[in-house]
């Protein structure tokens, strides 16, 4: 594994564990309006769905298939639904059910990011559909990105770290 996929690997184990940790401690905690009236489970979720989303683009790509990016029916400007239609798939998870679902994902995830060498991960070229976005950057935005976004949003909504 090149540094580029240990940092992105490296950042995701981290943040989970710690965004894990939290959300154990406090998973019937109320985020109220700061999370759209969502649940501690839904935070878990939210990340569980972005990195089907990755995962999906990899295994797309190396099947020679432009993915859908970011997902088939959306564009970046109607990411705020893309979101929403997200939310409301995993809705029907229990908080141990989603918080399963994430550590899952994540690991698949994880692994097929640590296949990648600096080179394809790092190239602003490697990925057309990417449109000059580095894979890596995309990869660290889904994976340990993401955990920090939720340590903020269970900081707004008053969750004890």
């Amino acid at each position: 594994m090149g540094e580029a996929a240990d940092r992105i690997v490296a950042s995701a184990d981290e943040g989970l564990a710690r965004l894990l940790a939290r959300t154990d401690a406090h998973r019937d905690a109320d985020l109220g309006a700061v999370y759209r009236d969502r649940r501690v489970a839904d935070v878990l979720t939210h990340l569980h769905a972005w990195h089907l989303l990755l995962e999906g683009w990899l295994l797309d790509d190396a099947a020679g298939r432009t993915p859908a990016y970011p997902a088939d029916g959306y564009t970046w400007a109607t990411l705020g639904d893309l979101n929403d239609a997200l939310a409301a798939a995993h809705r029907h998870l229990s908080y141990e059910e989603a918080r399963a679902a994430v550590v899952a994902s994540q690991a698949r995830v994880v692994a097929l990011v640590a296949t990648l060498d600096d080179a394809v991960l790092t190239s602003p070229d490697a990925f057309a559909w990417l449109g000059g976005d580095r894979l890596a950057s995309v990869a660290h935005e889904c994976l340990g990105g993401h955990c920090t976004w939720a340590q903020g949003l269970l900081d707004r909504a008053g969750v004890p770290a």
